[in-house]
């Protein structure tokens, strides 16, 4: 497992079997925040599935938008799989306000992500 931190946010990463990476997130993906998620997102979305866990993300604004849909992109890109999972209340209205939960694979847990 790794583990860094941003001023607003805290990013660690762990392979539960050789073809999925779970990443989480706890704190702001904001403005200050969201290249250093890009940077940590980047390595996992090469080796197939990534899963995102959102469930300890409090805000996202439009950057932090941004990167996850690169992330998805890029994922795509690769023949790989990006999902999200467990995104908290303001997350999920971002997701809402923005249609994005139509283009991204969005799970209710880490467990269902990773099952896909």
């Amino acid at each position: 497992m790794t583990d860094q931190t941003a001023p607003t946010l805290s990013v660690s990463a762990h392979s539960p079997s050789a073809e999925a990476t779970v990443v989480v997130a706890v704190g702001d993906v904001d403005l200050a925040s969201a290249d250093y998620l890009r940077g940590r997102l980047l390595p996992a979305i090469e080796h197939g599935t990534t899963v995102l866990d959102l469930g300890g993300v409090e805000f996202c604004d439009s950057s932090g938008l941004r990167v996850i849909m690169e992330m998805d992109r890029k994922a795509r890109a690769n023949g790989a799989s990006f999902r999200l999972a467990a995104p908290t209340a303001p997350v999920a209205r971002l997701f809402g306000l923005t249609k994005a939960h139509e283009v991204l694979e969005v799970f209710p847990d880490v467990e269902t992500a990773l099952r896909g």
